[in-house]
């Protein structure tokens, strides 16, 4: 594994998170873990961790929960499922999310970071497909089904935000 020499700076750099409440998609590697650890290091009082329920999913959050103790944050972990690949699995994690978040003043961040590349050209149970309806519309769909809890920490704390990943590999 090559050491980085940017994040731990880049990470430093970044505003506190005090007090707010993050969400994120695709949190068992890449971007989406390490925009975890970084939702943690910089404060955040819960980070909500939007995956497929997989062997995966379980090994980062327990790797995260690693890093709380090692920097010793207060952040809180919680683990929501949510398949992109079934819109009615993204609307039920939109609820659950709700619910959650109503008790902390409202979603402040929702990060849309899971994706797929290389899958054959199927289509999902809902007719899309499976790369279209993953890495866009079932980010859409969260996205306009979480607008109140992201309005109500806007409204709590003065801001909330949707941050939209996206990657030049798919052609």
């Amino acid at each position: 594994m090559v050491k980085d020499k940017h994040y731990a700076s880049w990470v430093e750099k970044l505003p506190s998170l005090e007090g707010k409440t993050v969400a994120i998609t695709g949190t068992t590697s890449g971007t989406g873990y390490w925009t975890a650890v970084a939702a943690l290091r910089k404060g955040a009082k819960l980070v909500l961790l939007l995956n497929r329920k997989s062997t995966r999913a379980e090994n980062s959050e327990k790797k995260l929960q690693e890093e709380i103790e090692s920097v010793k944050s207060s952040t809180q972990l919680k683990s929501v499922e949510c398949d992109l690949m079934r819109f009615e699995s993204v609307r039920n994690a939109a609820k659950e999310i709700a619910s959650i978040t109503a008790e902390h003043g409202g979603l402040d961040v929702l990060a849309n970071n899971a994706g797929i590349m290389g899958f054959p050209d199927n289509r999902t149970a809902d007719g899309y497909e499976v790369q279209m309806q993953t890495n866009h519309l079932s980010h859409f769909l969260l996205t306009s089904l979480l607008l109140k809890p992201l309005q109500d920490a806007a409204e709590s704390r003065g801001e909330a935000r949707v941050v939209q990943h996206s990657s030049g590999a798919r052609n």
